[in-house]
């Protein structure tokens, strides 16, 4: 299953820059990648680069949705508006758990076996 997560989490939405697709033509146009959930990651750009893209065909922005995805789905590089790093991943991040287990206390003097008397904690 598909997530968009940060390093704190899941989030429910990321963009790209469109210079990573096309280099001049869609340099400073955002590619956004919003997790519908059960694994659905829908991509779109901007509302606000509708005027700009509007002089190229629903072909042509449909094949650069099409490559968008495919970076995306390598690695590319994603970021949240408050600019914190995302990426795609096929679970929620899992906190990490510490390596370093507790070790039990020594038992009693006559619980140890001759020779490892010196175990005994004082």
């Amino acid at each position: 299953m598909k997530r968009l997560v940060t390093v704190a989490g899941p989030v429910a939405a990321a963009q790209m820059d469109g210079y990573l697709i096309e280099e001049r033509l869609l340099d400073q146009i955002m590619i956004q990648v919003s997790d519908k959930g059960g694994g659905n990651l829908e991509i779109a750009f901007h509302e606000r680069d509708q005027r700009y893209l509007s002089q190229f065909s629903a072909v042509q922005q449909a094949l650069w949705l099409q490559e968008a995805m495919l970076h995306i789905e390598a690695g590319c590089p994603l970021a949240t508006l408050d600019r914190q790093s995302a990426w795609i991943t096929d679970e929620a991040p899992q906190k990490a758990r510490p390596s370093i287990k507790a070790i039990r206390p020594a038992r009693q003097g006559h619980d140890l076996p001759p020779g490892l008397e010196f175990l005994r904690r004082s």
